[in-house]
């Protein structure tokens, strides 16, 4: 509980110091970091928690339990149990990703206490491998526990696919405008609480200069105003973007096909921009052997991707095997 604490601290600190030359977009990440370290932290306190409970298991030890040990191990869970409600509001307070992981920590204790409180009482009646039983149960939820939040703060510091929920706010704002005729290249990065967005909107090429820079400016105003995060945003009259963009949507494609085995290649795009509608058409080659199941899932990943990527409208995937 002290290195974590001692975790907490420093990671807070570091976090919320403001950006610097070699750090533009803060230290926000530093949180991560932390979390990540806590949660290994956890992961080896679960092992070493087995480890001791299977030896416990094989030879169990003479264990001289008083009811004032089983009282104190309960008041030590609940005290867990506050601990973890109030770092919990912190977190949410301060939307600090570090302190909902101590938050958990604590609430691990909580139940680890509970737990075994409740196992004492039934050693006591001289029920002795139960205490093992109850160790190895009680560690394998810490390293399950501990595991999940290490794959959150992995995520986060790779980088993640933002939430369809998040597209779907940034597209409502955007269209909240007058003379928005569409949105794409809508990019997100997180940096701990951070968030910066850049996009692209699409006006009425018979709009002033000064009016489409109103249109952007309002709009990452609008971005920031919401919570949703800094955003920069690049106007394209409507006549140019997603003709003129076809050689970036080729390089997206080609990099999802180096990245993807079972994809061979691709041909015949076409993109079509009309008032009402943003589309994409291509051919998508696919190993011959793959099944009808995975090809079906594939197109859904990779129109969706695109879609997210670019505004598509629509994008009408051709699927066809390869060969040689």
């Amino acid at each position: 509980d002290l290195i974590t604490t001692l975790v907490v601290i420093i990671s807070l600190i570091f976090s919320r110091r403001p950006p610097d030359k070699r750090h533009p977009f803060g230290y926000g990440r530093v949180e991560d970091i932390g979390g990540l370290l806590i949660s290994f932290i956890l992961v080896l306190t679960g092992v070493v928690f087995l480890k001791s409970s299977m030896i416990r298991l094989v030879s169990p030890p003479r264990l001289d339990i008083t009811r004032t040990v089983v009282i104190f191990v309960f008041i030590t869970a609940v005290v867990k149990l506050f601990l973890g409600i109030f770092t919990n509001l912190f977190s949410k307070k301060l939307n600090s990703a570090i302190l909902h992981t101590d938050a958990a920590h604590h609430y691990s204790d909580f139940f680890t206490s509970a737990v075994i409180s409740l196992g004492l009482i039934f050693v006591r009646k001289g029920n002795l491998s139960l205490d093992a039983y109850m160790g190895i149960f009680i560690a394998l939820v810490i390293i399950f526990w501990a595991l999940k939040l290490a794959r959150e703060f992995i995520d986060n510091i790779v980088g993640k696919e933002a939430s369809e929920e998040l597209y779907k706010n940034i597209r409502d704002i955007v269209f909240s405008f007058p003379h928005v005729e569409g949105v794409h290249e809508i990019n997100i990065h997180s940096y701990g609480r951070k968030r910066v967005i850049s996009l692209h909107v699409v006006v009425k090429k018979d709009l002033s200069l000064n009016e489409a820079h109103t249109v952007a400016d309002g709009i990452e105003k609008r971005m920031l105003k919401d919570g949703l995060g800094e955003c920069v945003v690049h106007v394209d009259i409507e006549e140019f973007p997603y003709r003129a963009r076809r050689g970036e949507v080729e390089k997206t494609i080609g990099r999802i096909i180096r990245s993807v085995s079972s994809l061979k290649g691709f041909h015949n795009i076409e993109v079509i921009a009309t008032e009402a509608d943003n589309i994409l058409n291509f051919h998508l080659v696919l190993d011959e052997n793959i099944s009808l199941k995975d090809s079906h899932r594939i197109y859904h990943r990779v129109s969706k991707f695109l879609k997210k990527r670019f505004g598509f409208s629509r994008v009408n995937i051709h699927i066809e095997p390869y060969t040689d």
